[in-house]
This record gives C-alpha cells, sequence and structure tokens, in this order.
C-alpha cells in the first residue's frame, strides 16, 4: 500500500525575469533566497519562507514567453499561501499598498479571509486565513 501524501513541499512559477521576480518575492513576501541555477536552457530560483520551508521556485526559460499569466485557461487558477490571522490579512494589505501592488482588501469568505494579488508577471496569488486552524 502506498502511503499518503504527506505536505506540499513547493510550487514553481514560469517568470519572464527571474532576478526582477526573484527581488519582488523578496521585498514584498519576504521570502529568503536558497540557490539560483543558472543552466543554457533555463535560469531559476528557489526561494522559502521567511526562517526555512521551501515554498516557490521561480524559472526563467530561455525561450520568449509569448502570453502573459491567464486564470481563466486550464492549469494554474491561483496559488495561496497561509497566514495566522485576519488581522494578519490587513496588516499584509496595508504592506500591499505601500508597495503599490494592487490587491483585493481583505475579502471574509465562509472558512476565513483571503486577499488576493498578482506578481509582475500577472501570477495570481493570495494570503489565506484559515479560521478552524487558530
Amino acid at each position: 500500500m502506498m502511503e499518503p501524501l504527506a505536505a506540499h513541499h513547493h510550487i514553481a512559477f514560469t517568470v519572464s525575469d527571474r532576478d526582477v521576480s526573484a527581488e519582488w518575492y523578496r521585498s514584498v513576501l519576504g521570502f529568503d533566497e536558497l540557490f539560483r541555477e543558472d543552466a543554457p536552457d533555463r535560469r531559476a530560483c528557489v526561494m522559502t519562507f521567511a526562517g526555512g520551508g521551501y515554498s516557490v521556485g521561480l524559472v526563467e526559460h530561455g525561450a520568449e514567453a509569448t502570453d502573459r499569466f491567464d486564470p481563466t485557461r486550464t492549469g494554474l487558477d491561483h496559488a495561496a499561501f497561509s497566514v495566522a490571522s485576519r488581522d494578519s490579512l490587513e496588516a499584509w494589505a496595508q504592506r500591499f499598498d505601500e508597495r503599490g501592488v494592487a490587491h483585493s482588501g481583505v475579502i471574509d469568505i465562509p472558512p476565513g479571509a483571503i486577499l488576493n494579488f498578482k506578481d509582475p508577471d500577472d501570477i495570481a496569488l493570495a494570503l489565506f486565513w484559515d479560521r478552524a486552524r487558530t
């Protein structure tokens, strides 16, 4: 019998410029850089949550990107990161305002609350507070 999946390890996003995206994820979301890769056909940066734990890979492929992210196409709709409290979402909304990051504002939903925003390549992201885990 197979063991069940245990946890999320990381997600990798295709980005148009690894260095621009890595700086944005560092300065806006507070991620730490774990390592970078430079290969002939791609450049990547693997980042962690502040204090550890794999989180996001940013991959710039050698070919020119032809489209921007679109959550209505089959594939990824959005990726959400957890926060500890609803007050934390409000603090993040203020941080986004200070850094000029457009966002939805905190939206209350039955399981908790969500704050939607996009990265420099328009990849849809969210911060989520789950009231059941408080």
